[in-house]
């Protein structure tokens, strides 16, 4: 099988790498490839893999005539079967090549973030993500294939110690300070933003125990702007935090150089080959490490992701970056998480599945009537967008690559369902959250894991102030799609919510955000669930409606800084408009009972096996150990742990510690400070199990306060299925009602229940199973069986 393959440029990027690796790995099974284009610094990279290369005329405008002759002219000499181009420039002048009866065939690869609609139907697409393929299926597209963006495992290697040697020395990159890499072109679109953030946040760390070095590989058209930043952080560092290497035909010592790496697309791909651990950087403020957690986000959506505000970039950034500097043994884990990952990225496995997209698209050209059809309709639509460009380049709105800039894990106008065709209907769930998507994973971002098996859901973010009003779209919805079937919608409002003119001024805006975006979507919700606070049931009166309160909001005024009076009245309208009303505890089923209306308690879940066969931390404490997980702030009754520090315990604190005045702090961090104590801080969710394994007893040492007898404790139930018993104060109730959990009235009282429990010698096996049917799955089971009886009107 003669090919001929045509990358959209020869400059180092991850689409014409993946290009000419993919074909010299095709030659094994038969596949002559001959690779054409205009010269650049990949030639070498050809001519090392053996590879025939011909240079096309100069293109000019694109897409080229003057190409499309040339290719005209190979395709008679060299007798080839088949035309492969990558992005869209190259696939219509191949396109063009083939003529009206659209012989040979043409496979276009596609590897930006979106496919511009002027690649013709009639062709072979290949793009590199299930999300974008769903999105073209959608669109009317019958022939799309993924292929991931592959690596070349063989080549991309550690290049030896000498050469990451000269390479530090070359920078005058030093091994004192942990080394970020990025290797990246530097365009404006896409790659931009993440740079110059990753070259703030170097600077805003220089002087503190997590300082860095930042080097940047790469080049490109947005070179001046990234040289400006670069000379911007190392003046605010007072030394050289950001290095910049420039291109470098062989990238290999940088990858092998790294201790963290950040990147998106092949670039991320090829830190993994290296076992790098990774910060997938996107766009809109949005870095997000690769972990347990998150691999499935990129298996659906690709290496890269779109966050929900620009100016949260840094500390997107920070979130992701800052424990891997701190924690060797968490990079080392998330390292071995990567390359076991990427081995399904080969350049061999991928040249296997093109191979058989070629042999598809040779047995299925499609006839003269249908190509005719597509390529008259892809050139009416190229001849608008042209048209349409150069009037935005009229008024200084030209995108430099636009079909990055626009792309699909972005949000826009996708497949009602974006994953394969499910078994059966979605019954898509409005969900308006109580938090925003990246907000803390609480009852909402469990259920909504589950409920995703059975039926899409719409997640709506609360109204967030925006940080720049007056920045063009800055207050325009944005639609992004997280996870396969959930949609998320975030509304960006105005500055200055709390006070009442511009509260109800952000609820309007919202609801007309929300608005829009349903409509964008195409998709109509069958049923909506409210567990925010914010009176949104009354947006849809023609729903069946359920909310769900998984706190007492108007209890909760004083911690949040808000009037209870307003939530009060919003709790109200809610109730009102609710066809359905669920309620995490009894305490606060009972405070929300109105005529003719009575709650389901829907208490919280647990992850199920938390803690099963793990490794228990070493710690040097007293024994036995007393736990206590989770944030740690005025809900905390400091009394009752220091009570436990008192009696001889050892007491294992594990979680961020956010208190609001300076003599709760103060008090903790005596706490925490004294003999007997630890305090891990935050700490990865893959690492919990083992301090859950090194304890003897669980704590849920709540105060007893209005907000807190109306919660129902996620930490109690972590503690049961991890296989602890639990010591709590009498205010945190036990949904599950396990005989292994001993509530105590008075810190004295919880330190002695603790001590029974310790001693106990309950086996964790037999701790676990007195909560089997209340895990996450359970409880989302029992909500879909509500939002059933919403739907069909039998709540």
């Amino acid at each position: 099988m003669r090919v001929l393959v045509y990358p959209h440029d020869l400059a180092i990027g991850g689409s014409q790498l993946n290009a000419i690796e993919i074909a010299a790995a095709m030659r094994p099974a038969g596949v002559e490839p001959l690779v054409v284009g205009r010269t650049g610094a990949l030639v070498e990279r050809i001519e090392e893999l053996g590879l025939e290369f011909l240079e096309t005329p100069d293109p000019g405008r694109r897409p080229s005539a003057r190409v499309a002759a040339s290719v005209r002219r190979l395709v008679d000499e060299r007798g080839l079967d088949l035309l492969h181009g990558y992005e869209w420039p190259p696939t219509l002048e191949l396109v063009a090549a083939g003529g009206l009866r659209g012989r040979p065939p043409v496979v276009s690869t596609v590897m930006s973030m979106a496919v511009a609609p002027f690649v013709p139907h009639d062709v072979h697409l290949v793009v590199g993500t299930e999300q974008i393929a769903a999105t073209e299926r959608a669109r009317g597209r019958d022939r799309v294939h993924v292929i991931e963006p592959p690596v070349d495992l063989a080549h991309n290697v550690h290049p030896g110690d000498e050469a990451v040697a000269a390479l530090r020395a070359r920078h005058g990159v030093t091994g004192d300070r942990p080394l970020v890499v990025v290797v990246s072109r530097l365009a404006d679109q896409l790659k931009l933003e993440g740079l110059l953030h990753a070259m703030a946040l170097a600077a805003d760390l220089a002087a503190t125990d997590d300082a860095f070095d930042l080097l940047v590989v790469g080049d490109g058209p947005a070179r001046d702007r990234v040289a400006e930043g670069a000379e911007a952080a190392n003046r605010r560092a007072e030394r050289r935090v950001v290095v910049l290497a420039g291109e470098l035909r062989d990238p290999r010592p940088a990858y092998a150089a790294a201790d963290v790496c950040i990147g998106m697309g092949g670039s991320a791909l090829r830190a993994l080959a290296f076992a790098k651990p990774l910060v997938v950087q996107g766009e809109s403020g949005f870095f997000l490490p690769l972990s347990e957690e998150t691999a499935d986000v990129f298996s659906w959506q690709g290496w890269y992701g779109t966050g929900a505000d620009p100016e949260l970039g840094v500390a997107a950034l920070r979130e992701a970056l800052v424990p891997l500097l701190r924690d060797p043994a968490l990079r080392e884990r998330r390292a071995a998480l990567g390359r076991r990952l990427v081995e399904r990225c080969s350049v061999e496995a991928a040249a296997q599945q093109q191979l058989r997209i070629y042999e598809e698209a040779l047995v299925s050209a499609p006839g003269t009537a249908r190509h005719a059809a597509d390529s008259g309709r892809a050139a009416a639509q190229l001849v608008r967008y042209k048209v349409a460009r150069k009037s935005a380049r009229l008024v200084g709105r030209g995108a430099a690559e636009d079909f990055n800039a626009v792309p699909v894990a972005a949000g826009g106008t996708t497949a009602r369902d974006p994953r394969p065709a499910p078994t059966r209907p979605r019954d898509p769930v409005l969900w308006y959250a109580g938090v925003s998507w990246e907000g803390v994973r609480g009852t909402d971002h469990r259920l909504v894991d589950e409920v995703l098996r059975e039926r899409e859901v719409i997640w709506v973010d609360p109204p967030k102030p925006t940080g720049r009003p007056w920045r063009p779209g800055s207050l325009r919805h944005r639609v992004t799609r997280p996870l396969p079937g959930l949609t998320r919608i975030s509304t960006p409002v105005l500055p200055g919510v709390t006070r009442p003119v511009m509260r109800e001024l952000a609820l309007l805006w919202s609801a007309r955000g929300v608005r829009a975006a349903l409509a964008g979507l195409g998709t109509a919700p069958q049923v909506v669930l409210a567990s925010c606070s914010e009176p949104v049931l009354r947006r849809h009166p023609d729903l069946p409606s359920v909310h769900y309160a998984t706190d007492d909001v108007v209890a909760a005024a004083p911690l949040w800084g808000v009037s209870p009076r307003l939530l009060h009245r919003w709790r109200e309208s809610n109730l009102r408009g609710a066809g359905t009303v669920l309620a995490v505890s009894s305490h606060l089923a009972g405070l929300l009972r109105r005529e003719g209306k009575t709650p389901v308690v829907l208490p919280n879940g647990f992850a199920d096996a938390q803690g099963r066969d793990v490794a228990a931390v070493d710690l040097d404490l007293p024994q036995p150990v007393a736990a206590v997980v989770g944030q740690l702030n005025e809900r905390i009754d400091l009394g009752c742990l220091e009570e436990v520090r008192d009696q001889g315990m050892g007491l294992l604190v594990v979680g961020p510690a956010y208190f609001a005045t300076k003599q709760a702090r103060a008090r903790f961090d005596r706490l925490v400070a004294s003999p007997g104590v630890h305090w891990t801080g935050r700490v990865p969710s893959e690492d919990l199990p083992g301090y859950l394994a090194a304890a003897d007893v669980g704590l849920s040492p709540y105060a007893d306060t209005a907000f807190n007898r109306s919660c129902s404790p996620l930490k109690t139930l972590d503690y049961l299925a991890a296989g602890l018993p639990v010591a709590t104060t009498a205010v945190a109730t036990d949904p599950a009602g396990s005989p292994f959990v001993l509530p105590a009235h008075d810190a004295p009282g919880l330190a002695l229940r603790a001590a029974e429990l310790a001693h106990a010698g309950t086996g964790p096996d037999e701790i676990r199973r007195s909560v089997t049917g209340h895990d996450w799955a359970s409880r989302a089971r029992a909500l879909l069986v509500e939002l059933d009886r919403a739907d069909k009107g039998t709540s």
